[in-house]
């Protein structure tokens, strides 16, 4: 303890530097020596001194608005990205809490009521409050300062703080973890529903981009990765672009707004990715249910009730909903049809660890420590891969795998009465799928079968027969995009950072050289026809012949439109025909010096300023692309709304390089520079700009704003 001592006042200040709380006493003074201190010149003085002792937290902010923190420790850090993140985007965030705890419809009215009720069902406050002190203590420490800096960005600026803003807890950090993953194990129960005829409530789409090269690949000969999620750019998941630096946390990357740490992205020692795809974790059971209780095991045995409140905005009033929660010892029951009950058992439904394991995956030094994190089995079913400066890369299909009993079927609900297919516990970390350092030197994973990952993938089902819900796939071949990105891959050899980065962005369309091959013959001596031939299949924005394609296809009849390959039976009239009509419509609808880029745009919904976009998933027309963005029609044209979220290149060299973009802005006000200039200078031009990471040197060079904040204990 440092101590500080003022005898001319009879004042002792101690103040422990390890961020303990300052004690202070006043000591008695000799009589007729020292007058009495008053206690509010007391208390500015102890306050003067707690500042000057609390650690400096500093935010640098580079030309994209992105914040840079650097702190002491990770608690310093996190105390920083709350603040960084509130003042960015603080309406989201708090939005992000209310969804997790299932109180949107109070605030935002009765379209959030389902919502809402669903996230009661699954109880993520209850879970996450009740069991917030089972988290180790360093995962409370940076919860807790992470939630003081959102305080103190609220304390400071009250006029940005919304009427409906929930009380800041430290648990909904727990719960928010919860909510986020529960759309995967959510959607694989919806999936067995229907075999009961049952439609589930709709989950959101999730896909991505994921890929490795072997140092034996690269022109630095160290891995590089590609970080490639596909979200929507609204709502709970458009992601949050934040370096952190504190002790022994240094990462880069993407974050969800209310969590206090990226996970997808690179740290000192490796790159994280993941994608959707992964191993059957949650199941439905078939239930007997009546007057009150199911039958289980030949016993009649009382439903589980819970009973909860929702409250609805009507006007300028709420109105409280009582709603019944009903679970049986698989899970809670979510529907009823001809006289039986479903619920559903998903093994996620007492963990609260999720946040525990991250911090071990962003501090992790080498290979075997990141599977010592991920063998806490806290996140969702994925395809995850990591590389790392010592030259590894690695994939695991990840989750929380139920050991079913043989005989059971769980692609379908399963008899809960009898009792004959209770889980058995769960599968260990090293049964999963899972490979190293593979001899393809590459690996990709868009959304595909193991068997898909690499040219003669050694991951095949048969490998995995005994216990096939590990695999949850078969031999099936890949889709469009992760065809595409398996030719590239296959054929990569000394690639460098730009390489690398086009790869990531690359805008071609596999399988078209067929289409053209089949315009050619059918039309020969069309100047339209000798446009699409010519064509270099890549849908640049500055593409006229990628928009005349596009045009094509759409003409033609039915499914046909949809195909990624000619079909047999498509004739060579229907492919003029075709032709004809995508002429036709290329004059008359666009103007003269129409490009792909004039129908297809990106920008904030709504706004008045869009860009010119290359790429994206046109499925309609058969032309899904590695560079992923779905469109959503604003007028007279295409605007993205989901898709590439968050885009990452990583250098895994000593220290790593990365390099990254979001598809929007930084900022979520209006007037900030940063509101959408990612999409207008970087993201809809295919490019990226450096994270400066570990190298605070050339960062410097490039910040705008610097703020410093006071991270002391007492402030929590």
């Amino acid at each position: 303890m440092g101590v500080l001592i003022y005898p001319q006042m009879g004042v002792l200040i101690g103040h422990c530097f390890s961020r303990q709380p300052i004690a202070a006493a006043i000591l008695p003074a000799p009589e007729g020596k020292i007058a009495p201190v008053k206690k509010i010149g007391f208390l500015i003085l102890v306050l003067s001194l707690e500042a000057a002792f609390a650690e400096k937290v500093t935010i640098l902010r580079d030309e994209y608005g992105v914040p840079h923190i650097f702190a002491s420790d990770a608690a310093g850090a996190a105390y920083g990205s709350g603040y960084a993140q509130a003042e960015d985007r603080l309406e989201e965030l708090l939005k992000n809490y209310r969804r997790a705890e299932g109180t949107m419809a109070e605030a935002f009215g009765p379209q959030f009521f389902r919502d809402d009720w669903r996230q009661r069902i699954w109880g993520h406050r209850l879970v996450a409050e009740k069991h917030y002190q089972e988290l180790s203590p360093q995962s409370r420490e940076i919860i807790e300062a992470f939630q003081a800096g959102i305080r103190e960005f609220m304390k400071e600026h009250p006029g940005q703080v919304p009427a409906w803003a929930p009380k800041l807890e430290p648990w909904q950090v727990v719960a928010l973890g919860r909510y986020i993953i529960w759309g995967w194990p959510e959607g694989e129960a919806g999936g067995k529903l229907l075999h009961a005829g049952i439609q589930p409530d709709p989950i959101a789409y999730h896909g991505s981009n994921e890929m490795l090269l072997a140092p034996s690949r690269t022109a630095m000969h160290a891995p590089i990765a590609i970080v490639d999620p596909h979200l929507s750019w609204y709502g709970p998941f458009r992601f949050y672009e934040i370096r952190m630096y504190g002790g022994e946390l240094a990462v880069s990357g993407a974050c969800i707004l209310g969590l206090p740490f990226p996970v997808l992205g690179n740290t000192r020692y490796a790159s994280i990715a993941m994608t959707t795809g992964g191993p059957d974790t949650s199941d439905v059971y078939e239930e007997q249910v009546k007057d009150g209780k199911y039958l289980f095991r030949g016993q009649w045995r009382p439903l589980e009730i819970r009973h909860e409140k929702i409250g609805v905005k009507v006007g300028d009033k709420v109105d409280w909903k009582d709603v019944t929660i009903e679970s049986t010892v698989h899970g809670p029951i979510v529907a009823h049809k001809n006289g039986k009950a479903y619920s559903v058992a998903i093994p996620y439904a007492d963990q609260v660890r999720l946040i525990d394991q991250c911090w071990r995956m962003v501090t992790a030094h080498n290979l075997t420590e990141m599977k010592k994190a991920l063998a806490m089995l806290q996140l969702m079913a994925q395809n995850i891969m990591v590389g790392t400066v010592d030259g590894d890369i690695y994939y695991v299909r990840n989750g929380r795998v139920p050991v079913r009993p043989q005989g059971c079927d769980p692609s379908k609900p399963m008899p809960g009465a009898s009792g004959t297919c209770e889980w058995q516990g769960l599968y260990p970390f090293a049964d999963l799928v899972q490979i190293t350092n593979p001899p393809q030197g590459y690996m990709q994973n868009c959304n595909v079968s193991p068997f898909a990952m690499m040219k003669n993938s050694p991951l095949t089902p048969e490998k995995y027969a005994a216990h096939p819900v590990l695999y949850n796939a078969g031999r099936t071949p890949p889709h469009q995009r992760a065809a595409m990105v398996l030719d590239l891959l296959d054929a990569a050899h000394n690639v460098t950072a730009r390489q690398a980065i086009a790869l990531a962005f690359t805008p071609q369309v596999w399988h078209a050289e067929l289409w053209q091959d089949r315009i050619r013959k059918a039309a020969p001596a069309s100047p339209f026809a000798k446009m699409l031939v010519a064509w270099d299949r890549r849908t640049g924005a500055d593409s006229r012949a990628a928009l005349a394609f596009y045009l094509f296809k759409l003409s033609l009849a039915g499914e046909h439109q949809r195909e990624v390959d000619p079909p047999a039976n498509l004739t060579g009239d229907e492919i003029r025909a075709a032709l004809a009509k995508a002429e036709a419509r290329l004059r008359s609808e666009f103007p003269p010096d129409a490009v792909f880029g004039t129908l297809f745009r990106v920008g904030r919904q709504g706004a008045s300023r869009t860009w010119p976009v290359g790429g994206g998933s046109l499925r309609e027309a058969g032309m899904a692309t590695p560079r992923a963005i779905s469109f959503d029609k604003e007028g007279n044209v295409m605007v993205g709304h989901a898709g590439q979220t968050s885009t990452q290149i990583v250098i895994l060299t000593k220290p790593p390089r990365s390099f990254m973009v979001i598809p929007l802005g930084e900022s979520d006000h209006p007037d900030s520079p940063h509101f959408d200039d990612q999409a207008e200078k970087l993201f809809s031009k295919s490019l990226v700009k450096p994270t400066y990471f570990l190298n605070r040197k050339e960062l410097e060079k490039h910040v705008t704003a610097r703020e410093q904040l006071n991270f002391a204990e007492a402030a929590r």
